[in-house]
């Protein structure tokens, strides 16, 4: 039986890095349409990520704010309720001819830092799943995360390679001249990974539309649901991270709409911060606020710093987080975390070959790619596994979200 495995999706938030303040698109179904020059689009860019600093607002609820109705609960629970199962693979797509139109070609994975685990673990299955697509090449490997390696990557593309996917927080501004070659070329240039399924990536040509912002509403919709509206919350998340504005805008309207007494505050730290650790931070943004009742953890390289936090604070704080390495699914298994909001990166490595060949085709392309999430928790884990069929399982995120996806993706590519 093929092992399956897990992901949630790690995160963060523009904010100044140790600074503690309030919390706080364009359609992707054919090619990118932006005009201009390196140095114009760059400057663009610049001032986008400038205005994404400052729209980062309080989010606080009135006091006169009423309660949550049996029918606003009964909505929250719902949702919650629809992605505790192991999803089903829900793909609406056209049947296509997967070996025909990948025969003789060769597609390029370049990911971000491989020192991210879910990063290390996409790679890994993303060239089985592209040659099970019937791709004759698969050029996917370890990235140290630097603009050189990702410049020499595309510059490497030139002559041998179809189509590229670039995976995760990769920066374009430093790299769009390369991009541009590429695209000069006749190479395809995609991005998966740091954006949500209603936003367009910069420069590249098409951005494979995944809804991440799911995540971010059920993180919201978990203490909400537990406190019956009355949140007081804080989040922490990667400053470095263009994936969690996404993950923070689903987190920030659900929030908003049914939070009827409570706040969220952001800590945020850069990448650099986060690698270093972040727990003395963390608890310092515990001590100045006795009357919080949640952690919300966007980036998973900050799960352990929260608990250690916790802990060093002696307080009873629940913190949940989204997440999808071994670290992640064992904190939520040993009940360290109250629950964890999953993706799988087979799931996301088959998606992402789906889309490549899609392009390739010049099929129509989905408004929304199937990449499920799953909400997992301590007693979850032990019932699944307990229940569990498969062999040679090593542990809960390969038996998270089955195998049915699998199946589904090789009736669509007609195998």
């Amino acid at each position: 039986m093929k092992k399956i495995t897990a992901l949630a999706l790690t995160a963060a938030m523009l904010v100044s890095a140790a600074a503690l303040s309030a919390c706080g698109d364009q359609d992707n179904k054919k090619e990118n349409t932006s005009q201009g020059s390196v140095s114009e689009k760059s400057e663009a860019s610049k001032k986008a990520e400038e205005s994404k600093k400052d729209e980062v607002k309080d989010i606080s609820t009135v006091e006169s704010k009423p309660d949550l109705s049996s029918a606003q609960l009964s909505e929250i629970n719902n949702a919650l309720n629809k992605y505790k199962e192991i999803p089903e693979f829900s793909s609406v797509s056209n049947t296509i001819a997967a070996r025909d139109i990948s025969k003789g070609k060769t597609v390029t994975l370049i990911p971000d830092n491989s020192n991210y685990t879910f990063t290390q673990l996409v790679t890994n299955q993303f060239t089985g799943a592209a040659k099970s697509a019937g791709f004759e090449k698969v050029i996917a490997g370890e990235s140290n995360g630097t603009p050189a390696f990702y410049n020499e990557a595309l510059e490497k593309s030139i002559g041998q390679s179809d189509i590229i996917i670039m995976y995760g927080d990769i920066n374009k501004d430093d790299i769009a001249v390369s991009i541009e070659t590429a695209q000069a070329n006749g190479i395809k240039v995609l991005s998966a990974g740091n954006v949500g399924k209603d936003e367009k990536d910069h420069y590249v040509d098409y951005t494979i539309p995944i809804n991440y912002q799911l995540a971010g509403k059920l993180l919201a919709d978990w203490p909400i649901s537990k406190n019956k509206g009355k949140v007081n919350a804080l989040a922490i998340n990667n400053s470095d991270s263009t994936l969690s504005s996404s993950i923070y805008k689903g987190f920030s309207e659900e929030f908003k709409k049914f939070v009827t007494s409570g706040y969220c505050t952001v800590l945020s730290g850069s990448a650099i911060e986060v690698g270093n650790g972040m727990s003395a931070k963390i608890k310092q943004a515990i001590d100045k606020d006795p009357n919080l009742n949640y952690i919300v953890v966007l980036d998973e390289g900050m799960i352990s710093d929260a608990i250690s936090a916790v802990e060093q604070s002696g307080k009873k704080i629940k913190i949940i987080s989204t997440g999808g390495g071994m670290a992640a699914f064992d904190a939520a298994e040993n009940d360290k975390l109250e629950m964890l909001v999953a993706q799988s990166y087979e799931w996301t490595s088959y998606a992402m070959v789906d889309y490549a060949l899609r392009v390739l085709d010049k099929s129509e392309l989905p408004a929304e790619q199937d990449v499920p999430v799953r909400i997992v928790t301590s007693s979850s884990i032990k019932t699944d596994m307990e229940n569990n069929t498969y062999s040679n399982i090593e542990g809960f995120y390969e038996i998270c979200f089955g195998a049915n996806f699998v199946t589904g993706y090789n009736r669509l590519w007609s195998l």
